[in-house]
């Protein structure tokens, strides 16, 4: 058994010590050390490791096992968010600190704590039984934090190293240390940016205001008109293709142990503003959504100078559930936009990238694919029952309202269906100050994903 991982607290305190913000260049040395240090502990569990090259960072390929075994792939990312604002962390993000059963640091949640959950189960599920008859496929990437930009070339040179009959994820989220859920549904993404062009230069306001349009009341204008006074979008065809969601995933979802007043204490929102027929914890996972990101043009400094701007810009993303279609979307918002904007302006629309989403139907139920490979049928009921073993509770089956691109991608190119596990909650900070992982939570699920490493196996 790996010494490291004997020590699971220890072994992350030492990855995370690894500055891998991969957004950064000045971070270069911390994105190699964290890579490292995820090679080494995968070889001391047996793993032959390989780096592959990208354009970017290479992506970490670990496999073990016969390839006559029943096979599964495990992904993560060993490249983490910038510490900014450092003024707001209580210890420093790269020096772990354990606190009040969290361990502090950047990435402890996102998603190096998971990793180590699973290396950690791995390590005592192959001390119990060396030769466990299970293939493993570790996908262990550097680039998720900025959008996985070389992940899908990556999938589509290499799909042939991807065999298995499922993907095991822990990068979603759970209410809480006592109630995990199991992520059956993430949503799929869109961006565009909008920039509105009016005279070639800042021109004084009272010298020429009255004789043009202005470029920022021109944007402002054609953002509120994507919206009505409901809420709901207005692009034509945007809800076409939007899955409804069935009985028992609404009724799944009123398990969730949050009432919205709770939410709402926890936003620090003074009220909800949820589409019709929604509430606010069902429109978070259920419902697509069109939001602006960022608004800006003219003068941004302190006090006044009396301008009218030469150019606006708007960031705007899109937020889509099953069956809606990324490419679909972005076209429908772009013709939408410029359709809102008069001749006195020129406006341009650019699609910045994005994903299709995902969903899965759990074994027996509704819709769920009858002709899914025998083991993804088997890994849903084998993991709820070793989480309810080491939880005390079964985990829900819930939709998710962020988006992981590379699930979708996983999917088309290699065919794999994923079993989505959330070892993070609300209160580990994710991509903020103070971020921590829940010790309670880290030490359970070992013992929840050892037995479920040695179930897998008896086949």
């Amino acid at each position: 058994m790996s010494l490291l991982l004997e020590n699971p607290v220890e072994a992350l305190r030492r990855y995370v010590a690894h500055p891998s913000v991969s957004a950064d260049s000045s971070f270069s040395e911390g994105v190699t050390g964290a890579r490292d240090c995820a090679c080494s502990m995968l070889r001391e569990l047996g793993f032959a490791v390989e780096l592959v090259d990208t354009p970017i960072h290479p992506v970490i390929v670990g496999t073990r096992g016969d390839p006559s075994w029943p096979g599964i792939v495990i992904y993560g990312h060993y490249d983490v968010q910038p510490p900014d604002p450092l003024d707001l962390w209580t210890s420093k993000p790269f020096e772990a600190v354990e606190r009040d059963g969290r361990l502090y640091g950047r990435g402890a949640a996102d998603n190096k704590g998971p990793q180590i959950v699973h290396m950690a189960a791995l390590a005592r599920a192959l001390k119990k039984n060396p030769d466990l008859p299970l293939r493993i496929t570790y996908l262990i990437e550097g680039e998720e934090e900025i959008g996985s930009p070389s992940f899908r070339k990556f999938l589509e040179d290499g799909k042939d190293r991807l065999q298995g009959d499922f993907l095991l994820v822990s990068d979603t989220g759970s209410p809480g240390p006592q109630q995990l859920a199991v992520t059956t549904g993430l949503r799929g993404l869109v961006a565009l940016e909008v920039r509105v062009y009016g005279p070639r230069q800042d021109l004084h306001s009272g010298v020429h205001g009255g004789a043009l349009l202005n470029p920022l009341q021109a944007l402002a204008r054609a953002c509120a008109s994507l919206h009505d006074d409901k809420g709901r979008v207005t692009v034509p065809g945007f809800y076409d293709a939007v899955q409804v969601p069935k009985d028992w995933e609404r009724e799944e979802l009123s398990k969730l142990p949050i009432t919205e007043a709770a939410y709402a204490e926890f936003l620090g929102a003074p009220d909800f503003y949820p589409p019709p027929g929604y509430s606010p914890l069902e429109a978070i996972r259920f419902c697509p959504t069109l939001e602006f990101n960022g608004l800006g043009g003219g003068y941004q400094g302190e006090g006044s100078k009396t301008v009218i701007p030469a150019e606006a810009f708007a960031k705007i993303t899109c937020r889509l559930v099953p069956d809606q279609s990324a490419e679909d979307i972005a076209q429908k918002v772009e013709a939408a936009l410029q359709a809102a904007f008069p001749p006195a302006v020129r406006v341009e629309v650019e699609a910045k990238g994005g994903g299709d989403p995902y969903a899965i139907m759990p074994p027996g139920k509704p819709g769920a694919d009858e002709h899914a490979k025998p083991l993804l049928k088997k890994a849903f009921p084998l993991a709820e029952a070793c989480i309810e073993k080491a939880f005390g509770s079964r985990p829900l089956y819930l939709r998710e309202g962020g988006s992981i691109p590379i699930i979708r991608d996983l999917k088309e190119v290699a065919g794999l269906d994923s079993l989505m596990l959330g070892l993070f909650t609300n209160e580990d900070n994710l991509h903020a100050p103070d971020e921590s992982f829940n010790l309670e939570i880290m030490n359970k699920a070992i013992s929840a994903f050892e037995e479920f490493f040695l179930g897998l196996a008896k086949t």
